[in-house]
């Protein structure tokens, strides 16, 4: 285990989860002290879901997603909302996409987190992020990425996104399974 002791093996064992990290935020495009290993995007939307946004939505807000998410990026916001008496809603499909137009149409006064795929394991279809956080964030929405589909396919840049959260698995990009890397902005 890492952390746990002052000895030559344990230092080496340190080092080599510092450097890992270091390989990990690179690759997205984040600063070492905002990426955290976990065991997959299912963790770590849960862990966003229960460590962090618990903690800022209150009775009546709501939490946005869409029809298009895996189980992993549905079934949290809807246990976040059932304690907190707030309110999951759908983005308002265009087609079968998510559109600038739709994340307008969906946001209210109330709307505190939007969590999206970047790219949907359903369709295929690749969300414009960038302008979506840049929308988020003019409404003081936090805005989470599943980033499960999108990391293998796609050059990903969280700080250029501008992302609140980002989450991945490593098996989706060839490497073993149980583990993934969660990252957030260091101010969150």
């Amino acid at each position: 285990n890492a952390h746990r002791g002052d000895y030559h093996l344990s230092y080496l064992v340190d080092k080599e989860i510092a450097e890992a990290r270091k390989d990990v935020a690179s690759f997205i495009g984040a600063n070492d002290n905002e990426v955290a290993f976990i065991s997959g995007t299912t963790e770590g939307l849960n862990i966003i879901a229960n460590g962090f946004v618990s903690n800022i939505i209150n009775e009546g807000d709501e939490i946005l997603i869409s029809e298009l998410e895996h189980a992993s990026n549905v079934l949290p916001w809807f246990k976040i909302a059932h304690q907190k008496n707030a309110k999951v809603k759908y983005v308002e499909l265009e087609g079968d996409k998510i559109t600038i137009d739709a994340i307008k149409k969906s946001i209210t006064d109330k709307t505190k987190v939007i969590s999206l795929a970047y790219i949907s394991n359903v369709l295929g279809y690749k969300i414009d992020a960038k302008e979506i956080a840049k929308i988020a964030h003019e409404h003081n929405i936090i805005f989470i990425l599943d980033g499960a589909q999108s990391t293998p396919h796609i050059k990903v840049d969280v700080k250029d996104i501008d992302c609140d959260f980002y989450v991945f698995s490593a098996h989706k990009l060839g490497g073993p399974t149980g583990i993934g890397a969660l990252y957030g902005k260091e101010e969150h």
